[in-house]
This record gives C-alpha cells, structure tokens and sequence, in this order.
C-alpha cells in the first residue's frame, strides 16, 4: 500500500488576531491553503477558530493548523512586535512556504505577504517622521521592503500601483474575499428601510465625523433619514470625539460590533452605505453592503472604486456627498438599478475565487528559485 506523499510545510504569521477586514482575509487564506500545505500559524494572541468563523464565514476548525503563540514578555506593544519579527526571521528557514498575512515580515528566505492597506509601510502612510523611524529600526529594522525573490500579493489595483515603487519582485493583485457575495438574493428593496449605515471599525481614518457632518447635511436640505454607526470601537481619544458629536441627536443610532446573522439581518434591512475613508486599499466593509443590496457611497479615488464604479455613488466633498443622498432618496428607479448592479457587480469578489487565485499563487511562488539574499538582521545601526 502506497504512503501518500507529505505535504510542503507552511509558516503563517499574524501578531494580534483583531475582528477586522484584515483578519477575515487571513482566515479565508488559511481556508485556501489548509489542503495542499501543512500549516503552522505563528501569533502574539488573539486567534480563535469559532470567532473568525463568525467574522469570515468561514468553516476553519482546531484540526487545519498548528498554532505557535509567542507569549508576551513585556507591556510595551513595540517590543514585542520586535521580537516576534526575530522569532520569524529564525523560524522561516525550516519551512517550504512562508506567508505573511497581512503586510511584510522578515523570514530570511522568499516569501508571500499580503498587503491590505497602505500603512504596511511608513513611507506609504505618511510616517516618516524621526520618531517613526526610530520605531520602524526597532520593530522592522534598517529595511522593510520585501526581497527580489519574494511574491507581494495586493488587495487593490489602488494598493498595488502604490506599493509597487518599494518591492523589487513579483505584485499581483487578488481582490479579497467578501462571504455575501457568495450568499444569493437579498431582501426586498422596498422592506428596507431608507436609512444610512457606517459599517465598520470606529477609527480615524475612517473619518466618522465626516460621515456624521454629510447626513447632517443631506437632512438639512430635506434628507428625512437616519444615520447607524455598527462596529468596534476605535482608540479611546477617538471614541469621546465621536461620542460628543452623537450626543443628543436623536437622529443617530450606535450600535456593536455585527457578526454572523445579525450583520447579514442589518445590512439586509437598510437602503444607503457611507464610507468616508480616503486611504481604504479596498474596502471589504462597503463590498459585504453592495452584495447585501445595499448602495454604499465612497470618496472618489480609492482602492473602493474598484468596488463602486457608478457616478452615482462617488463623490469628492460633503456637499457632493449629501447631494448623491438627496438624489438617491428622490428617484425610486435609480435605487432599484443601483442596487441590482452593484449585487452583481461584487459577485467576483465570492471566497471560492480568491481561494482558488490564492492557491495557485502560492503554488507559483513555490516553484520559483529563490535569488540569493543577505541574512536579515535586527541591528539598529545606520542604513
């Protein structure tokens, strides 16, 4: 009786498993990887298979992959991000594949990193500052590009033609998976309630007081709708800034994080979306309310453009914003038009296809001869 030949070994690495779009694309990665690899995931903490299910949609269990948790030694979130970089550069060497689930590590050998925003490096999100580069030599050190020989997989056409000037190798863009693309017909557009939604994590750069001021506006001029914020909260200065804007307006209505049926129930009971972010790579909170039927409205050149292509639904200031509202309210056959487009539109985004493209990158990666590279190393001295 033959013995069935071993599977390639592959290391994964992701620090600290949040419930972000980031973390739903590490887990439909490992979904797509976990038959033709033997996994190991390395991580600060965080990784739970039943609360990324709920996130992702997807099946992953306890069985698909070892995971290699390094426990923290010190509260001081930059050095352990250090010394998990280094347990990394010692660990790669020992597998076929190493992946890096969202931005770019250092393995000392070739590697697959998946970019989903553009903060992966300082340069790209503005970050340059002395301070900045202090942190980058202690977390990254003197170099954070990826090698010549490594395989950078993009979110976005946006995020790739940005991040294209700092990696010597290969870029290739694999849109991320959106689980309700996948999930059939959405609930009748008359059943909906003709309210806003902000979706999402509560963060800075997502520009929730933007959003707040747009409907505010859009109501002023005869708009009769409400606005719901549903997502994690962001930092704490943050939260108490759009928690005063919220105070005593009756008109808007906060709510937690969604996950599973619930966030499948809310995005399949309201009509409009609003994401105000200008540095969103993609943007997989306003795909999951296109494919739930909803119209999301974006800023004008963004990786979210490659999601929303309609006129009708960009704009490039609060006025324009507010206009696209009170033309949207006001025409019951554009509603009906968007929407049936923009369902369809998302349908390419469905899991089985980036699993199926993720694979075969991998596969493509592997095969490739490496180009000798210097050893990494963590020393803070000048470049």
């Amino acid at each position: 009786m033959s013995v069935p030949p071993k599977k390639p070994r592959a290391v994964l690495a992701h620090g600290i498993w949040g419930r972000g779009g980031a973390e739903a694309v590490a887990a439909w990665t490992l979904v797509a990887l976990r038959e033709r690899f033997d996994l190991t995931l390395v991580t600060r903490g965080g990784f739970d298979c039943d609360a990324l299910n709920a996130l992702a949609g997807t099946d992953l269990s306890p069985g698909d992959l070892r995971v290699l948790t390094l426990p923290a030694r010190s509260r001081i979130g930059t050095f352990e991000a250090a010394r998990f970089n280094r347990a990394l550069a010692a660990l790669g060497r020992d597998y076929d594949l190493r992946v890096s689930l969202s931005g770019v590590r250092r393995w000392n050998a070739p590697a697959l990193h998946l970019l989903s925003a553009r903060d992966w490096h300082p340069a790209l999100a503005g970050q340059t500052g002395p301070r900045a580069k202090i942190l980058r030599r202690v977390i990254d050190g003197p170099a954070l590009r990826p090698r010549p020989d490594d395989m950078v997989i993009a979110n976005s056409h946006w995020l790739a033609a940005a991040s294209a000037p700092l990696c010597p190798g290969r870029v290739r863009v694999i849109p991320p998976p959106v689980a309700l693309a996948a999930s059939g017909s959405p609930p009748d557009w008359s059943a909906r309630r003709e309210d806003v939604l902000i979706f999402g994590r509560i963060a800075p750069e997502k520009r929730i007081e933007r959003a707040i001021a747009i409907v505010a506006r859009a109501r002023a001029q005869g708009f009769h709708c409400r606005l719901v914020i549903a997502g994690p909260d962001g930092p704490p200065d943050y939260m108490a800034r759009i928690r005063a804007l919220i105070a005593g307006q009756n008109w808007i209505e906060r709510l937690p994080p969604q996950s599973g049926a619930a966030k499948a129930a809310l995005l399949g009971s309201l009509r409009y979306g609003l994401n105000c972010c200008e540095v969103e790579a993609f943007g997989i909170a306003t795909a999951e309310m296109a494919a739930s039927g909803m119209i999301p409205l974006v800023p004008r050149g963004t990786g979210q453009d490659e999601i929303v292509s309609a006129p009708d639904c960009r704009f490039s200031g609060e006025a324009e914003a507010a206009r696209c509202l009170l033309a949207l309210s006001r025409d019951a056959d554009l509603q009906s038009r968007l929407s049936a487009a923009l369902q369809a539109d998302v349908t390419r985004f469905a899991p089985a296809r980036f699993t199926a493209a993720l694979a075969t990158a991998a596969m493509d990666h592997l095969s490739t001869d490496p180009t000798p590279q210097p050893e990494f190393s963590h020393d803070l001295s000048p470049a």
